[in-house]
Formats: structure tokens, C-alpha cells, sequence
């Protein structure tokens, strides 16, 4: 069967958006997707320019999606034909983190969420005539690769939401978004007398403020990094109550310390994967302070940190992998809230045609959009 898709021919190359083949012989368990919109997340960008991963290109990549099934393969339990769902990262559903509902630390995580095909065999949904170049294409990525019209999707990828609920602006929902909100509520777990900062005021960073109002005692500093001055307002908007601008700010351990009175942060969450930022936040922790990843810049960044100051604050580094949540149960929460008005997060979103990808892509790298999602017509 044909279908259209965005195609990353090789490292650093733009999407093309083609038809290509795709195999609808489902595994057993495998469901049909037909898309209705796709975010576009660092993530999908970054790995479009990764030249590290043998046989990763060409690739259909896209990992936050929202369709309706199709067909699905015959162990398949969690939706049927017809059901709207939310797509999200794949897990293999039996291993001990996955009955603890900590799916996102999978033995298989890595296997089947950033390998070039079927986590088992490697095998690819999507294929291309030899004529054309390309032959197969990885599909799977994040077992979905959802930067296509049809996509063959693992089954613990879906999410089902009601029919009603249903919109093309939930599909952030699948990563980016759960990945802040859960940071924050799942990890730092803020109360009433911490003080938590967020490094970074995109779509991660501000939903992670967006959900201190899921909270029954907010904390009293919120504090919000960056520098774009048009993104501190957002996080003004969305729940800080303290921005500082690092740009302006060259010593951002003096300026986070003259905000606490010298007594430092209690939750930090970094959205930038930049290790001289991690170090910071580690020095700039509170006695029993918290600092957690979400961003992943290169690969191979590493962080240090004092022994000495490690061990007399008992401050902790932590990584939060998909905000550590269960996304059967996170996500419908997150849509309880933004019905409730709680969660804005769509407030973030702005929409282009799937054969924009090239312009959405330079939007959201340039920092001219917060949230860009596909919409596949």
C-alpha cells in the first residue's frame, strides 16, 4: 500500500515528503494508524542529524502522534478499529518496570524506541522502490514513526481518548508535554515551602510551570531561565514568579543564589542538556536540592560534580526519562486539566501542513514557535 511520509534521506538533509510503501501485514502486536497530526519535537531533529547510528537513514522519524486505528494486529487489547488515540514512546508491556508502571525505563527502551526498525529483528514497515534510491526506510522510531499519513504502530504506543476529547492539538501530548508536566509533578514533586527552577522556556519548560497549577500548594519561587526575553514573559504567564535572563546574566549560580538569599534551589529541571548548565544547577542546589535532566544535547555530554559539596548537601542529579510516567494514565489527566482550563499547553502549538515540515522545522530550531504540529490533510 502506498502512503505519503516525510523522509530524512541522509544526515542533515531536509524531509521530503513522498509516497512511499508501506507493509500493513500487522504483527500480532501491531496497529494501523491513520495520522491526523504529528509534533515536531528537538528530538525528531536531532536524530535527522545524527551520523552515529548505522542504517539509521533514510528514515521517517515523528514520535507524537494522533490518529485513528485502523487494524489491528491479532494480541492486540488496548484499542480497536475506529478508537482515536494519542501515540507515545513504545515499551515491551512484561518486564518488571513495565508491570511497576515505570514503562519508560523498559529494558528495551533503548532497542525499541531509537533502533532503525522492529526492536526483535530490525525490520522496516516503510519501503521505496530501488529505483527511487531509497529501498527500505526505518520506520518505528519511537515505535510509531509517526511523519507519515499511515504508520505501523506498537501497540503500547497508543493511548486512547474519548472520541469527544479527540483533536489534532493533543498530539504534543505523546512526549514534550508529559515529559515537562511529569518532570515536575513525577520527580520534583514540589511542596508549598520549595523553591524549583526550569532552565529553558519551551514546550518542555513551560508545561513543567503549567503543571505546578495541577498542585494543591504551589510552591511560593518558581523560577524560570532563559534567554529569550518574549519566552520569560510566557513563563511569567504560565507560573513563574521570578525570571532571569542568562544572556544578561553571565553568573547565573550568583544571580540564583542572590534570589534564594543564599539558600539555593530545592528542584531544578533542565531542558537543555548543556553540561556547563548542569554544573551550575548542581552548585546552585539547596541543602537536599534536587536537579533533573530532560534535555539531551550531544550524545556523549557528561557531568561532574563535587564529591565533597555532594555528600555535605545531599543533593541529588537524577535523570527523568518521558516525565517518568505511565502514559495510560498521565495523559488523560494532563486532558482532564486543559478541559478544566488548568493546562493550557495549546496555548503553544502552532499548526502547519505536513508538507511545511522544512518550514516548521527552521521555525522551532529558530525559536520562532514553541510547539509545532503537522496536521496531515
Amino acid at each position: 500500500m502506498l502512503t505519503e511520509a516525510l523522509v530524512a534521506q541522509h544526515p542533515g538533509a531536509e524531509f521530503i515528503y513522498r509516497s512511499i510503501h508501506i507493509d500493513t501485514n500487522l504483527r500480532a502486536n501491531e496497529v494501523l494508524i491513520q495520522m491526523r497530526a504529528t509534533g515536531v519535537c528537538h528530538t525528531d531533529l536531532n536524530f535527522r542529524d545524527e551520523d552515529s547510528i548505522p542504517g539509521l537513514h533514510p528514515a521517517v522519524f515523528g514520535h507524537e502522534g494522533a490518529g485513528v486505528v485502523l487494524e489491528v494486529g491479532s494480541s492486540v487489547t488496548r484499542t480497536l478499529p475506529g478508537d482515536h488515540v494519542v501515540l507515545t514512546y513504545s515499551c515491551c508491556g512484561s518486564c518488571k518496570y513495565c508491570k511497576r508502571k515505570e514503562t519508560s525505563f523498559c529494558y528495551d527502551w533503548e532497542r525499541d524506541n531509537f533502533g532503525v526498525g522492529r526492536g526483535v529483528d530490525g525490520s522496516k514497515a516503510f519501503f521505496a522502490e530501488e529505483e527511487d534510491g531509497a529501498g527500505a526506510i526505518t520506520s518505528h522510531f519511537f515505535g510509531q514513526s509517526s511523519f507519515a499519513k499511515l504508520a505501523v504502530v506498537v501497540e503500547t504506543c497508543c493511548v486512547k481518548i474519548a472520541r469527544e476529547d479527540f483533536g489534532e492539538v493533543l498530539a504534543p501530548l505523546g512526549c514534550g508535554i508529559q515529559t515537562g508536566a511529569g518532570a515536575m509533578l513525577n520527580v520534583v514533586k514540589p511542596s508549598e515551602d520549595s523553591t524549583v527552577l526550569v532552565v529553558g522556556a519551551g514546550a518542555v519548560g513551560l508545561a513543567a510551570l503549567m503543571a505546578l497549577k495541577l498542585l494543591p500548594s504551589p510552591p511560593g519561587m518558581v523560577i524560570a531561565v532563559d534567554v529569550v526575553p518574549e519566552r520569560l514573559e510566557m513563563a511569567r504567564k504560565y507560573g513563574a514568579t521570578h525570571v532571569v535572563n542568562s544572556k544578561e546574566n553571565a553568573d547565573l549560580k550568583s544571580a540564583l543564589r542572590e534570589l534564594t538569599a543564599g539558600k539555593g534551589v530545592d528542584g531544578a529541571i533542565d531542558t537543555t542538556g548543556r553540561p556547563e548548565i548542569l554544573r551550575t544547577l548542581l552548585e546552585s542546589s539547596a541543602n537536599k536540592g534536587t536537579v533533573v535532566s530532560v534535555g539531551v544535547g550531544k550524545l556523549t555530554a557528561e557531568v561532574s560534580t563535587v564529591i565533597f559539596d555532594t555528600v555535605n548537601s545531599g543533593r541529588s542529579y537524577v535523570g527523568c526519562c518521558m516525565g517518568n510516567c505511565y502514559p495510560q494514565e498521565f495523559i488523560p489527566k494532563l486532558i482532564a486539566a486543559w478541559k478544566e482550563g488548568k493546562f493550557p499547553f495549546t496555548d503553544l502549538i502552532k499548526t502547519y501542513s505536513a508538507q511545511d515540515m522544512n518550514t516548521a522545522a527552521k521555525d522551532v530550531l529558530k525559536g520562532e514557535v514553541v510547539k509545532a504540529v503537522l496536521l496531515w490533510e
